[in-house]
Parts: C-alpha cells; sequence; structure tokens
C-alpha cells in the first residue's frame, strides 16, 4: 500500500471517528437549530478537502472543530441574510466556541453509554416523560403538557429533577470507569 493510500485511510478513520465530536461541537454552538446536519456536512466536505492541510499525529478534533466553528459563523452569516435573524457577533460566538471543549470520541462513547444505562434505571412513566420531551423534532413543551395533562411549571419542575438525576448517575458512572466528565 502506498505511503499516500495509508495516510488516506488514516485520515477517512479520523474523520469517521471525530463524527460525534463535531456533531457535538456543533450543536453546542447551534442549539436547537435544525440546520445541524447541513452543516456538518460542510464540515466534512470542507476536510475532505484540505486533507492535505493536516498532519497526521496532531490534534484531529482541534483542527476539525476549528473548521467547524468557522462553517457555524458562515452558516449564521448567510441565516441572518436570509432570515433577517438576531445573531451572535463572532467575538461572542468565539467565547461561547472557546467554553464548548471538543471531548475525545471515546469520552463521548462512555457518555453515551452511561447515559443508557442510567436511562434504563428510570421507571417506565418517567422514561415517556423524557422521550416525549426530547424524542420530539421540536420538543414543544406544549404539546408535552397538553399529552401528559401538566402544567408548564410542573413539567418544567419535573424535567429539572430527571436530569439532575441523569446527570449525578452518569458522573457517577464515570467516575467508577475513571472516565474525565466535564460539563
Amino acid at each position: 500500500m502506498s505511503r499516500r493510500s495509508q495516510a488516506s485511510q488514516e485520515f477517512v478513520s479520523l474523520l469517521t471517528n471525530h463524527q460525534e465530536l463535531l456533531r457535538s461541537y456543533i450543536i453546542s454552538q447551534m442549539p436547537g437549530s435544525p440546520d445541524v446536519r447541513d452543516v456538518l456536512q460542510e464540515v466534512n466536505i470542507v476536510l475532505w478537502e484540505k486533507m492535505g492541510n493536516f498532519k497526521l499525529g496532531t490534534n484531529f478534533g482541534a483542527w476539525a472543530c476549528t473548521v467547524a466553528h468557522y462553517k457555524v459563523l458562515d452558516h449564521r452569516k448567510k441565516k441572518a441574510k436570509q432570515d433577517g435573524l438576531l445573531v451572535f457577533n463572532n467575538r461572542l460566538s468565539s467565547a461561547i466556541a472557546d467554553e464548548a471543549e471538543p471531548r475525545e470520541p471515546e469520552e463521548l462513547e462512555a457518555k453515551r453509554t452511561a447515559l443508557d444505562e442510567c436511562f434504563e434505571k428510570l421507571t417506565p412513566k418517567e422514561q415517556e416523560l423524557l422521550a416525549a420531551r426530547y424524542d420530539s423534532p421540536t420538543g414543544d413543551m406544549g404539546r408535552v403538557c397538553i399529552e401528559t395533562g401538566r402544567t408548564r411549571a410542573s413539567l418544567r419542575v419535573s424535567l429539572c429533577r430527571l436530569r439532575a438525576t441523569l446527570r449525578r448517575c452518569i458522573e457517577k458512572k464515570l467516575e467508577g470507569e475513571g472516565v474525565a466528565h466535564g460539563s
């Protein structure tokens, strides 16, 4: 196998293994946006086009998240022009990006596994409530209130308690496995 072919394979492996990291990073910069998948696709295209600029052995996640940061900024500018939406200025976006510390794929996978295990420990009623809120494409609280027959305030308190329970459970599992955990 040629050196170039081997480098291409290593790059494809890095790109594939970092998809969840990139997706998480983009979501942190565009919470609630339906355009996350489109921006991720644009990032993947740029990364592929700039494959020759990446030096194997350096931090792929940091490099890829830098590309994602600029794609998110581009996306915001386009949306602001299209829809006349209020958008964060670049300084604020950069400050938020600095706080959204990228995680390695293994850490994300450990967190996902812990979340799945902790979710299974909840009662069926608690699981249904979380699913009603977060499995919906819009996450519409009004719809969940109608479906559950609860007020917004009651629903908010219950969801807050469930998220806290899940967070504590996940942190406990990750500490037991020796996995570093951030926010």
